[in-house]
């Protein structure tokens, strides 16, 4: 996390993509939206049949630690997910290859331009990058969309953010540590 934070932040300048800043709806917006997606994830889970090849993904209960050493295991963890992960991600899934999808020399193309083609892409790429393939299909889909719509990357950060950390406040709350 420290050695990816640290590169994020000394490239930094190469974070135009989420400017300007979201406006007021956006930003509504995309904390709505990030609900859905925790909403997706959470109520989705055991409803849809597994793909092998994708894995599964492993469980640690931090609570085998020390409490201080546990603490700072959700500490880490939480700051990762809802810092670091919106910002690595969205930029790679919804400002480059959601651009790249459309075409080779993706500046070109603007922040919130999404094809169909773009969005059923990087949806599918997205969710076969997770074990929770269907959560993942979906939550692709209404990042697109929502990129789309808005025509802000920092408005999917807000949204991948919300949802990463109203995900960490369900795991805590219930210990269901496999979200993790």
């Amino acid at each position: 996390l420290l050695i990816v934070a640290l590169l994020a932040w000394h490239y930094r300048a190469t974070w135009n993509d989420f400017r300007p800043a979201p406006t007021f709806g956006k930003i509504i917006l995309g904390i709505l939206t990030g609900i859905l997606v925790w909403g997706a994830w959470v109520g989705l889970d055991g409803r849809y049949p597994a793909l092998p090849f994708l894995g599964s993904r492993a469980s640690f209960d931090p609570k085998e630690l020390a409490p201080i050493a546990h603490w700072s295991f959700i500490g880490v963890r939480l700051l990762g997910r809802v810092v670091v992960v919106p910002v690595i991600e969205e930029l790679f899934w919804r400002s480059f290859l959601m651009r790249w999808s459309i075409e080779n020399e993706f500046l070109r193309v603007p922040i919130g331009k999404v094809t169909p083609m773009a969005a059923a892409v990087t949806s599918a790429l997205f969710a076969l990058a997770h074990p929770e393939w269907l959560p993942a299909l979906l939550t692709g889909a209404l990042w697109a969309w929502l990129l789309w719509w808005t025509k802000s990357l920092s408005a999917c950060a807000i949204s991948h953010a919300t949802a990463n950390l109203a995900l960490g406040v369900y795991v805590i709350a219930t210990h269901d540590w496999k979200f993790w």
